[in-house]
């Protein structure tokens, strides 16, 4: 479970260092061969994978844990890249994004620890 979490996190990271970056950098992206970076589908399709990815973790750790307040972290990461993101201006979509992927983070944090073995706690 903490594997698909991690990979989770990372993904998450990654996307918001992507869109953070990749406006800065759109000019060199074409002479480096991988202007598909910054093309607004491959945004989609990693706002994609991490749904995917956090919904199958979040699932699954829910099974384990038995708690909800990681799918409250990851809907709200949700929402901010699919409704608040692409509706702010450019000025504020850094933080959008900073915002989205912190969500998704937190949500994968949550599910990872309430997810680990314990012995003093009144886990299931």
């Amino acid at each position: 479970m903490a594997k698909v979490d991690i990979v989770g996190i990372g993904l998450s990271v990654a996307c918001a260092i992507h869109c953070l970056v990749a406006p800065v950098l759109l000019s060199t992206l074409s002479l480096l061969g991988i202007e598909f970076l910054g093309h607004e589908g491959f945004e989609s399709i990693m706002i994609a994978m991490i749904a995917v990815l956090a919904g199958f973790a979040f699932f699954k750790g829910y099974r384990t844990h038995g708690r909800k307040g990681h799918f409250i972290s990851g809907g709200l990461g949700l929402l901010v890249f699919l409704i608040l993101r692409p509706s702010v201006s450019a000025e504020l979509e850094p933080y959008a994004t900073v915002l989205g992927g912190s969500t998704f983070v937190i949500g994968h944090f949550l599910n990872w620890k309430w997810s680990k073995p314990c012995e003093e706690c009144e886990c299931k």
